[in-house]
């Protein structure tokens, strides 16, 4: 079965370099062969990317520079089919720069240049919703209005608030009070994951609430069951490089819960995708297709799941 899901969000162009240990210590200067890595990353482009590998009809809202990193990334878009109406173009490629040791801790910055204060037309956004059963829309903020649009239109969303503190956050309140499905973080919760499904759905009456936790897993709340399980953390390939991969969590449960409508098994699919994907080099496809998911179920069952509520 095809789905077809809207995203909205980023596309980053992204350097990343092996480094011995954290902290970092000073070098002046190195060579590294093989260590240095450029590709495209970004929220909305791995989530966007993800859904598309596994094969749900992607409409994806993003923007791509007029400079010399912008046309990189329209290239790529346009191989994966993801370059459509949706994509607009501003000044800069945003760009970020990951440093990563050999058990794949990380450090990332991102420069988002200007596309946080962009106003991304409505209107094409609202065509792009004609036939969706489900959207993504990052928290960045010139998906904002977008929320009106998905709203006006009967279109459950997904929003993903990586790391965050209280669920009357300021900068994520608007996508927290509206979406189908609200994504974080473990690491900046105040009272742990269980605490922050059952505020959310105090607060904002979010009927799916989904944490990443890192080596144990990922926690979904379904707020119809006032149930609360926990899925057991897997990594087929061991553990090389661990960025992006909350965005292919969130691109490949939005493509299992668009199909199938059962969000347990839809995480259960994410993570086993998630864990596949943190085995790869940062040069490496690390978003698995639908063949490479399917193989891993066969081989490896889906993750374990336990309730704990």
């Amino acid at each position: 079965m095809t789905a077809k899901i809207a995203v909205a969000g980023v596309v980053t162009a992204g350097a990343a370099c092996l480094v011995p240990s954290f902290p970092v210590p000073l070098v002046s200067s190195r060579r590294l062969a093989g260590g240095v890595h450029f590709r495209l990353s970004g929220t909305g482009y791995t989530v966007a990317k993800t859904a598309a590998l596994l094969g749900s009809q992607v409409a994806f809202a993003t923007y791509v520079g007029s400079d010399l990193l912008g046309a990189m990334a329209a290239q790529d878009l346009r191989e994966r089919g993801l370059y459509g109406p949706g994509v607009q173009v501003c000044a800069e490629q945003p760009r970020s720069v990951t440093l990563f040791d050999s058990t794949g801790v990380r450090s990332g910055t991102t420069d988002l240049r200007g596309t946080p204060g962009l106003g991304y037309p409505v209107p094409v956004f609202d065509d792009m919703l004609d036939g969706c059963a489900l959207a993504v829309l990052s928290n960045i903020a010139f998906t904002r209005p977008l929320i009106r649009a998905a709203a006006a239109r009967g279109v459950p969303f997904i929003t993903d608030t990586h790391v965050v503190d209280t669920v009357d956050s300021r900068h994520n309140r608007e996508w927290m009070a509206s979406a189908h499905v609200v994504a974080s973080s473990h690491e900046g919760l105040p009272h742990g994951p269980v605490a922050w499904v059952e505020d959310m759905w105090r607060t904002h009456r979010t009927p799916v609430v989904v944490v990443g936790c890192g080596a144990d897993g990922s926690v979904i709340g379904l707020r119809d069951r006032r149930r609360i399980w926990q899925v057991a953390a897997v990594t087929p390939r061991g553990i090389r490089y661990q960025s992006g991969a909350g965005d292919t969590l969130v691109g490949s449960f939005a493509h299992h819960y668009a199909t199938t409508g059962d969000a347990v098994t839809a995480l259960r699919h994410a993570v086993l995708g998630a864990g596949w994907a943190i085995g790869g080099d940062p040069d490496s496809e690390r978003s698995p297709t639908a063949a490479v998911l399917e193989e891993l179920v066969a081989a490896l069952g889906l993750p374990a799941v336990r309730r704990l509520r």
